[in-house]
């Protein structure tokens, strides 16, 4: 009995100390202890640095170190550039000596640990709607809450990222949110996706360096150098089919969430951080002035000449954190406050094109001039006068890196006898660069070419075969290929510009120019290029400023070859101009014209830009029978239809219809609510506008006919094939196939 007892407690003792062993393992710190003390101390530095300097005037050397150690954490703040790239650049940086730059670093990565960066302030979501009856809006921190929940529970942020686009897009064309609520919910998700994945990024760089028994800021020199941190990955890529399917997943309960934000109290953010300025308006006048000494950034200066409500005319990042500074502690107003905040969303945006790149500084070396014309046969690279030389290299080492990166998708590509001038002045009509026919000249701004290379040398490789197909060739061959309608270009041209475009997602965004087959063409290439650059796992913001099939940047517009039509038409022109492995275009042709893997927002996008039939005048088309009180019989309900059991296509059908049914909708209660009648508003658009006394059935069989005309043109177009999961209607095996809205 005796023997039992001890035998029971040695099992006892045993089992208990494995479970101890066990709960230290799952435990044990996921960073050395050496980081953990470098962390603490950084984050104890910024902190008293931040509270003392804020009345402070920066004094001499060691001011401006700390200047530049606060305009670094202030940038990490606002999301101006991926935190990895920012310790990168400190590190660097030849203004600040070896202790300032490595405190830097560290402060850097501690605050990205503790929450302090890509802090979005709930401003900027304000009055985007849903309202109430009584005219009650839901606050900007009640949707930062639902963003920022989506996302951060979601398996992988680029799938709760999805889902917000998504969701976001439905409920906007049901007109119960503003204009430009998409458009700054993109851009607020984005930084929010990053900020996420950043941190991820970070717990793992500390694990593996503590694992591995490596320096962590020498492993986050090889990460960044090997495009390893998930935050610095192409945003082109296109997203694995689990997480679209779980994205799409998600939208239908985010909507419903979003019919009611009104409902939600302010405070129901828990995870919104309050804004706060890290420099005080001294420190922040001098980081302005130590960030003009460095070259522009078009993703900055071409933002913020958009932004013109803000009053800011920073050039680069550094100088926009110290002239936001400035400008924050002497906005009086909420408006003049979320003008400012606006200006920097979208410039902290903007900056994701930037994420993979090389830190540079004034004095740095760089690739020469003569190393530039001699690799790829260029006849000249000269500047304007007021370009300053310490920015030359700069400059020179960004166009070669995006002529290495374009010949990387075009292997055959020459450009041998193009010459490039690199200017400080603004070129004429407003252009952000320009490739002018006659002299074979690319007219580069140092201030706002930046991101526009693709199109440019697009031109180029247009203007090369025009000397190759036509005899005495002058212009652009896809210019006169379409006027003489002749040949396989003036069909693959012809055929890219009967492919719908899509409209920007920024309402107020100027759209591109596409009235010239030249410019047409030139704007596919330069998507071809940026995602077939991600799928090499690889962004070069100063060859093309695309990011996703939602942020387009600045230079692109909207994505132009969508489909089996527009994306085999730009192919088969390309294909007449330079080489493209077989690799190449299949995944791209993949990635835009596979229905079961395009991006879900595209085929939400094609729902919502559908046109639908009305009548001269802009009257609503709805038969009298379906309108009529009393009608015996409603009209058959609009179904989407699918070949095959493939539950993910069922998936996209499902959201496809809630998209037509929030389409079908908005236009209703948008007709009903300005319907021009002089002797008060029609049955169906009381009923709509749901006043009393008026039935809901009435509305309804409107809606239900609008629905039926947007299924019918989209099953019907022919640029939709390849981008919606629908079969026509003569090719349909059985219900079971189809999705519709329940009524």
């Amino acid at each position: 009995m005796e023997i039992a007892r001890r035998l029971s407690l040695l099992v006892t003792a045993s089992l208990l100390g494995l479970a101890i062993m066990l709960g230290w393992v799952s435990a044990r710190p996921a960073a050395s202890a050496n980081a953990v003390r470098r962390l603490s101390e950084a984050n104890t530095f910024f902190d008293s640095t931040i509270v003392l300097a804020r009345p402070a005037r920066p004094r001499g050397d060691r001011g401006d170190q700390l200047a530049i150690a606060l305009g670094y954490a202030e940038r990490l703040r606002l999301g101006l550039g991926s935190p990895f790239k920012l310790v990168d650049e400190a590190l660097s940086d030849p203004r600040l000596d070896d202790s300032a730059s490595t405190k830097t670093a560290w402060g850097i990565l501690g605050r990205l640990q503790r929450g302090d960066a890509y802090v979005i302030d709930p401003i900027v979501l304000e009055g985007l709607g849903p309202w109430s009856s009584d005219g009650q809006g839901a606050s900007g921190a009640a949707h930062l809450g639902l963003i920022e929940s989506t996302i951060r529970t979601a398996s992988d942020p680029r799938a709760g990222e999805l889902a917000i686009r998504l969701a976001y897009q439905i409920e906007a064309a049901k007109g119960t949110l503003s204009s430009s609520a998409y458009g700054i919910v993109t851009q607020v998700a984005a930084l929010i996706r990053d900020r996420q994945a950043a941190e991820f990024d970070l717990r793992d760089l500390l694990a593996d360096a503590n694992e591995n028994h490596l320096a962590v800021l020498d492993l986050l020199h090889d990460r960044r150098a090997s495009h390893s941190f998930r935050v610095e990955q192409p945003l082109l890529m296109p997203t694995p089919r689990d997480l679209q399917n779980e994205a799409m997943a998600a939208v239908p309960a985010i909507v419903r969430t979003l019919d009611t934000l009104d409902r939600v109290s302010s405070h129901a953010a828990p995870n919104a951080r309050a804004p706060s300025t890290t420099m005080g308006p001294y420190f922040a006048a001098r980081v302005s002035a130590l960030g003009d000494d460095r070259p522009p950034i078009s993703q900055i200066a071409v933002t913020l000449s958009s932004q013109t409500r803000s009053g800011m005319h920073a050039t680069n990042d550094e100088s926009l954190a110290g002239e936001y500074d400035i400008a924050m502690f002497e906005a009086r107003t909420d408006s003049a406050r979320r003008s400012l905040t606006l200006a920097m969303l979208a410039s902290a945006v903007a900056m994701r094109a930037l994420s993979q790149d090389t830190p540079w500084f004034p004095g740095d070396g760089g690739i020469s001039i003569g190393q530039l014309t001699a690799d790829y046969g260029l006849g000249d690279v000269t500047f304007a006068r007021g370009v300053p030389h310490a920015w030359r290299p700069y400059y020179v080492t960004e166009l070669y890196s995006a002529l290495g990166d374009l010949r990387s998708v075009f292997p055959g590509l020459m450009l041998n006898g193009l010459k490039v001038r690199i200017g400080d002045e603004p070129l004429a009509d407003s252009a952000l660069a320009m490739h002018d026919p006659r002299s074979r000249t690319l007219q580069l701004s140092i201030a706002t070419s930046g991101g526009t290379i693709a199109h440019e040398i697009a031109h180029d490789l247009d203007w090369q075969t025009s000397r190759t197909l036509f005899v005495g060739g002058r212009g652009y061959s896809t210019d006169r290929a379409v006027r003489e309608r002749r040949g396989p270009l003036a069909r693959s041209l012809l055929g890219l510009a009967e492919a719908r475009l899509l409209r920007p997602v920024d309402a107020g965004a100027q759209e591109a120019a596409v009235g010239r087959p030249t410019e047409l063409f030139a704007r596919g290439t330069d998507w071809f290029v940026a995602s077939t650059l991600a799928q090499q796992g690889r962004m070069n913001g100063f060859l093309s400023d695309i990011q996703d099939e939602v942020i387009a940047g600045f230079a692109a517009g909207a994505p132009t070859a969508v489909g089996t039509a527009g994306s085999q038409s730009l192919l088969n022109a390309l294909e007449t101009m330079t080489y493209i492995p077989d690799s190449v275009r299949a995944g791209f042709e993949a990635q835009w014209a596979d229905p079961i893997n395009v991006d879900p927002t595209l085929l939400v996008r094609r729902a919502l830009e559908t046109p639908v039939p009305f009548r001269s005048g802009g009257r609503l088309r709805v038969p009298r029978s379906m309108v009529a009180i009393g009608a015996l019989l409603p009209p058959a309900a609009a179904r989407i239809c699918v070949a095959g059991d493939d539950p993910e296509m069922h998936e996209r059908a499902n959201l496809l219809m809630l998209a037509v049914d929030a389409r079908a909708r908005g236009i209703a209660r948008r007709r009903a609510r300005y319907h021009p009648s002089m002797l008060g508003k029609p049955q169906w658009a009381n009923s709509v506008l749901a006043r009393a006394s008026w039935s809901r059935d009435d509305g309804e069989r409107v809606i239900e006919s609008l629905r039926a005309s947007i299924v019918d043109e989209l099953t019907g177009a022919l640029p939709d094939q390849g981008v919606l999961p629908v079969v026509p209607a003569i090719f349909r095996s059985s219900d079971e196939s189809c999705s519709s809205i329940a009524r």
